[in-house]
């Protein structure tokens, strides 16, 4: 027997009609050639497989003009609507909301303080232009008159010396300030001398290590002010300190030095209790209230000056 399993017909011979349905096994060649491949099919036996499309989802329609549009926002909404995860996101929106009121309501009612160089005008209006720095609690008044009366014990004179710039910190009114510089300025002398040039820097920066109007520090401003009577001082607290002789408060006069105990700061006694100095950074040369911090008097000038 042959590969396909058939008898082999006569040479010459028709295949004939046996009644019996010739098909082509699957996958296989027909033994009767290709003219009989050609009139053959194969049947599959299991039947199509049927694809069903989903169903699409439902969406909103408005009616425009009488035609029925789809609102795609509409669904959107709906959608969300039904979304757990968007309801507990919006409850948990809910509940911060209600968390962080008191907290803003407290961060809206704060108020910020200005900056040092922010100047807002002042009410005060004395011989000029006043400003009151808040945040610094200082006052700069401007061409400030300070009457100076001076006696040769039978003519008494009086004169009227202009200060571009008085500042004032912590209390201390122009007035004040007025008055403790004409009486030291009116009883004339070495310690008017070194007042009234130390008093030229009214106003000036403060710049560590300085001591010109650019900018100048505690102990530049009492070495340039005791140079003006001919007292060369080291730009140094506590040399300057040395140099001196210390004095009790009840002994103490206009020009004295108020120096901190801890020698870290150096000013000019003005008298009536109030120090001109130069402060520290982002301050400039002002007259204030007798130190709160330890400190002590330090006499330079000679007895007698």
């Amino acid at each position: 027997m042959g590969r396909h399993a058939l008898s082999a017909a006569p040479d010459g011979a028709v295949p004939t009609d046996t009644g019996v349905e010739l098909r082509r096994p699957r996958g296989r060649r027909s033994a009767f050639g290709p003219a009989v491949a050609r009139s053959t099919f194969v049947e599959h036996t299991k039947p199509a497989r049927a694809v069903s499309l989903s169903q699409g989802r439902p969406v909103a329609s408005t009616a425009v003009a009488g035609a029925a549009v789809l609102s795609r926002s509409a669904a959107v909404r709906a959608e969300r609507a039904a979304d757990p995860r968007h309801i507990r996101r919006a409850a948990n929106a809910k509940r911060a909301a209600i968390l962080l009121a008191p907290a803003l309501a407290v961060t809206s009612s704060l108020t910020l303080a200005l900056p040092a160089n922010a100047a807002t005008p002042s009410t005060e209006a004395h011989h000029g232009t006043t400003t009151s720095q808040q945040a610094q609690t200082y006052t700069v008044a401007r061409d400030v008159q300070v009457p100076v009366v001076s006696t040769d014990g039978m003519t008494t004179t009086t004169t009227i010396v202009s200060y571009p710039t008085i500042v004032t910190k912590f209390g201390v009114s122009t007035q004040q300030a007025e008055d403790a510089i004409s009486k030291v300025l009116s009883a004339g002398g070495d310690r008017a001398t070194v007042v009234s040039t130390a008093l030229q820097y009214m106003g000036d920066p403060y710049v560590e290590g300085g001591a010109s109007h650019e900018g100048i520090d505690c102990s530049g401003l009492t070495m340039v002010a005791y140079a003006a009577v001919g007292i060369p001082l080291v730009h140094y607290v506590p040399t300057q300190d040395a140099a001196a002789t210390t004095v009790p408060e009840s002994e103490a006069k206009p020009g004295d030095l108020v120096v901190y105990d801890n020698e870290d700061h150096v000013g000019i006694f003005l008298g009536d209790g109030l120090v001109l100095q130069a402060p520290h950074p982002g301050d400039p040369v002002d007259i204030v209230p007798m130190y709160s911090a330890a400190h002590h008097f330090a006499r330079v000038l000679p007895a007698g000056s």
